[in-house]
């Protein structure tokens, strides 16, 4: 793990800092290959509820990756670089636990990929959105990348934020529906969010974005191993009796 990415268990999450203010917290491969590392331990802990994504410093949350690792690139490079960061992405959307971005100034091209595979996004009003490569570099995003992009922003938004290399600030990603709320104070929002993710049912938490993945992939979907494995688990049936006695219940994800 590098010293870029910083890890921290607080209560019931497992809360990961983006930590290169000086270049407003850019990417590095290291740092990628660390968050793919977080994700894997925030699932195989039974003990931890969520993950919590936040950049340092407060300018921005990810400022997209580090450019000065792209001098050299060839075709082949590009290639591997894509799928590089498909593969971490894929690894963050497929967490079992809520993943709350928090985000406070700048989120930027391989930024807002991050944000855009986390369950509930939560922003300063300073927050702004963008992927202004048209403008900039000149590269181009995966399909994988673009496609999650589409779910978050919708078509016509994305692609107007991608053509015109165009920003898009709090209110706007509010109002489409990409963030869940703009707060003055963040940091208090933030820690009411994790507080109530973390206090929810874990095995209702799981079907959800199981279910919601499979339906992203299309098709028909077929949940009856979801369903039953909720209906027949011990939390259920505490719950019931929890619910009925009028008494607390204390999920186990069990």
């Amino acid at each position: 793990m590098t010293d870029h990415l910083l890890t921290e268990v607080r209560g019931a999450a497992l809360h990961v800092t983006f930590n290169r203010p000086e270049a407003r917290n850019a990417m590095t491969f290291e740092m990628y290959q660390g968050l793919a590392e977080a994700c894997e331990r925030v699932d195989a802990d039974a003990a931890l509820r969520v993950l919590v994504l936040r950049g340092a410093g407060g300018r921005a949350f990810v400022a997209g990756t580090d450019i000065a690792q792209f001098r050299g690139f060839t075709g082949e490079d590009g290639i591997e670089y894509e799928k590089k960061i498909d593969e971490v992405l894929g690894t963050l959307a497929a967490v079992d636990k809520p993943v709350i971005a928090v985000i406070d100034g700048h989120c930027v091209g391989g930024g807002l990929g991050i944000a855009s595979c986390a369950d509930v996004r939560v922003a300063s009003p300073n927050a702004s959105f963008s992927v202004p490569i048209a403008k900039t570099l000149g590269n181009t995003l995966s399909a994988n990348t673009l496609r999650r992009l589409v779910r978050a922003f919708g078509e016509p938004r994305t692609a107007s934020m991608l053509l015109t290399a165009r920003r898009v600030d709090a209110q706007e990603a509010l109002l489409s529906g990409f963030l869940t709320d703009v707060a003055e104070d963040l940091d208090e929002a933030a820690e009411t969010l994790v507080e109530r993710v973390a206090g929810g049912a874990p095995l209702t938490q799981w079907s959800i974005k199981e279910n919601l993945r499979r339906l992203q992939a299309g098709g028909e979907v077929d949940d009856a191993d979801v369903v039953s494995a909720v209906y027949g688990s011990e939390d259920f049936a505490a719950a019931v009796e929890a619910f009925l006695s009028k008494t607390p219940m204390e999920w186990t994800g069990k």
